[in-house]
């Protein structure tokens, strides 16, 4: 009997799907989102994030989404950088030793992406799980104090401190491949807009992960 019945089910599936398919063409409906909100790896340094979306209909309950914002990211890693180099203008030249003390890094990001948003129910409020995969082109910024000349200035390269013979390194712009899974909620407002709130958790390739959470309009 139960095999029977499985085998009902398979054969059935492919139908109740046609049928879905042809009530809802596929591509039939565009929406668009519009989004603002917080972007933090640590609560104390979150920053700001804003979310420029379109939206097409896969199925009845499933959406293609591309994505495209603007946010900014902190990772509140303190550390300090010991370096050199040399300052040179008119009849003045020597080598400075430096000390930077790194408060956190500032990301500016411009991310775009790619990915599905599945309604689990459609009603007055409609809850969905989403995952998006893409790429934030990036670039970073060290936020602190720099300490100039703080183990002295020397006139030759030999002079300076071991420790401070070297030039401070290349910080990473923190562009790399992005994704995410999340969870939301809408509430309609009108036949055509709604009240979009969502929690969405990303992996970023190259820098911190962050969690992002976005309240705007989807039409």
């Amino acid at each position: 009997m139960k095999s029977s019945l499985v085998a009902f089910l398979i054969f059935l599936s492919p139908i109740l799907v046609a049928q879905e398919l042809e009530q809802n063409s596929i591509f039939s409906k565009v929406y668009f989102g519009v989004l603002g909100g917080t972007n933090f790896n640590t609560v104390p340094t979150a920053g700001t994030a804003i979310n420029f979306e379109v939206k097409t209909n896969i199925t009845s309950n499933l959406n293609a989404k591309f994505s495209v914002g603007y946010s900014t990211l902190y990772d509140d890693d303190s550390y300090e950088i010991k370096s050199s180099g040399l300052v040179s203008f008119e009849n003045y030249s020597k080598y400075h030793t430096r000390l930077t003390l790194v408060d956190r890094v500032r990301y500016s990001i411009i991310p775009f992406a790619i990915g599905f948003e599945y309604l689990f129910t459609k009603s007055k409020f409609s809850p969905f799980g989403l995952f998006e995969v893409g790429y934030n082109i990036s670039n970073s910024t060290i936020e602190g104090k720099v300490h100039d000349g703080i183990a002295g200035t020397f006139d030759t390269a030999e002079e300076v401190p071991e420790d401070y013979r070297k030039t401070a390194p290349a910080l990473d712009d923190g562009s790399s491949i992005t994704a995410g899974v999340g969870l939301g909620v809408k509430y309609k407002l009108t036949e055509r807009m709604d009240l979009n709130i969502r929690y969405v958790y990303h992996y970023n390739e190259a820098i911190i992960n962050n969690n992002q959470v976005l309240i705007g309009f989807t039409f």
